[in-house]
């Protein structure tokens, strides 16, 4: 083979290199990472099974998908959500053990560590709800010489993670109006969240 014919030879291989590659950036295509315990499940996507191991990723055709979690002796999960052009998603599932034998599945290493992000994902969510309905949440704690704001367990609502208190530490009970005018001037309505005012000098508290 002379040396024009290779160059032209090496050229065409080339080209049709670059032309596999767009010709694979333009296939439409996303892919679901599956971070689950216990560490073996089955998957149902889009009405198509699935056996999926904990860190493997399954590629998918992007747009509505429907994803079903399953395991003997398990609840099961399932959600539904939008994938978009060439976007790697996550799949982050614990799913709940029915029997002893499945809670044993569930103390592998790699199933703990899914249990532990599953359950750090649900207290920021639960502190972003409770940062949503309480906004004077970002202030606190407010301190002054003369008392203290800061977010404390509702009185009214004992068994409900969801509600909170404002508490007003007084160490002057003069203070409480001063307490008062500052979360109105910092754009709040005390009207809106339930309040106690804390004698602390004399320990004694007031709610309102």
């Amino acid at each position: 083979m002379t040396r024009k014919q290779l160059i032209l030879l090496f050229a065409t291989i080339g080209a049709l290199i670059i032309i596999g590659i767009i010709i694979n950036a333009l296939i439409p295509r996303a892919t679901l990472l599956f971070s689950v315990a216990p560490e073996s499940v089955k998957v149902m996507i889009n009405g198509k099974s699935h056996d999926v191991t904990n860190g493997q990723s399954i590629t998918i055709a992007p747009g509505e998908v429907t994803i079903e979690i399953s395991r003997d002796e398990f609840s099961s999960y399932s959600e539904k959500l939008t994938v978009k052009n060439h976007e790697t998603k996550e799949i982050l599932v614990a799913l709940d053990a029915q029997t002893e034998i499945a809670k044993q599945l569930l103390l592998t290493a790699g199933a703990q560590k899914i249990i532990q992000r599953v359950g750090g994902k649900k207290v920021q969510q639960g502190g972003d709800a409770l940062m949503k309905a309480y906004p004077l949440l970002k202030e606190l704690p407010i301190s002054d010489k003369f008392y203290k704001i800061l977010p404390c367990d509702s009185v009214q609502y004992p068994n409900d993670s969801s509600k909170i208190a404002i508490c007003v530490q007084l160490f002057d009970l003069e203070a409480k109006q001063s307490a008062i005018d500052e979360i109105t001037r910092r754009g709040f309505d005390v009207a809106n969240y339930e309040m106690i005012y804390q004698d602390v000098s004399y320990n004694t508290t007031s709610n309102e």
